[in-house]
């Protein structure tokens, strides 16, 4: 069957959108439920992990930048305990199609440019037979936000290491996603980590970076030229 010139799928995927826009939540979830799947969604990193320890999503399709739990927060939790799960990042503060550095997904999309290729994506994801097989490679960095002493201006980053459990200050340099290694000052083991750059609160972009200006479509009318729109994607919940 297909809808709008797409194919639906022969059984519905099980998908979670995770962006602290509202409208970008409901819009998203109004149109991928009628494209055939099954939907639900939330406004942050940490929202997204309770919707998934109640139901595991077949496809994570997440911004990156977000407050509280940020997408790159997120999608690193879930490539080292969750690989199986196929995930599309999302975002404004990148340009073109390849996955950012230190990224971890299966595919991206830039925000608010051609939603088609958008949608190209999640059918990709709906027919591939089997999802990823991946271990939860070093390689994969360990997100951490970055705080600065008062006094001195100096920045540092709290990393809790993987193997001990144990946390300790890190010194790190003032740039933009940094990506680095250093070993656990108590039992040496290397933790592979990056940085996230602290939000503008009005934007939920990087402070300098703003919103590309692209339109969202407002409706699933709106993409597809015809139909209602559904109710708000809020309140879909898995079949």
């Amino acid at each position: 069957m297909h809808f709008g010139g797409y194919k639906m799928p022969e059984a519905p995927i099980k998908l979670l959108i995770v962006d602290d826009e509202p409208i970008t939540r409901t819009t998203l979830s109004q149109i991928f439920v009628k494209m055939g799947h099954s939907v639900r969604s939330a406004a942050d990193g940490f929202s997204a992990l309770e919707q998934i320890r109640e139901a595991m999503p077949d496809v994570l399709l997440s911004d990156l930048n977000m407050p509280g739990m940020s997408g790159f927060e997120l999608l690193s939790v879930v490539r080292r305990r969750l690989p199986g799960i196929y995930v599309i990042a999302t975002s404004g503060a990148y340009t073109g199609e390849t996955i950012p550095q230190g990224i971890a997904a299966d595919a991206f999309y830039q925000k608010a440019t051609n939603f088609h290729s958008l949608v190209s994506l999640m059918e990709k994801a709906a027919h591939t037979p089997e999802k990823p097989l991946r271990g939860t490679s070093s390689k994969v960095p360990m997100w951490i936000p970055r705080s600065q002493r008062p006094a001195s201006g100096e920045a540092y980053a709290m990393i809790c290491c993987p193997e001990c459990l144990r946390a300790f200050e890190q010194t790190v340099p003032v740039t933009d996603f940094l990506i680095a290694e250093n070993k656990c000052v108590y039992c040496q083991t290397p933790i592979h980590y990056a940085i996230v750059q602290p939000l503008d609160p009005t934007t939920s972009q990087p402070f300098g970076r703003g919103r590309n200006g692209a339109r969202l479509p407002q409706s699933v009318a709106e993409l597809f030229g015809d139909g209602e729109p559904e109710p708000d994607g809020d309140k879909e919940t898995y079949a």
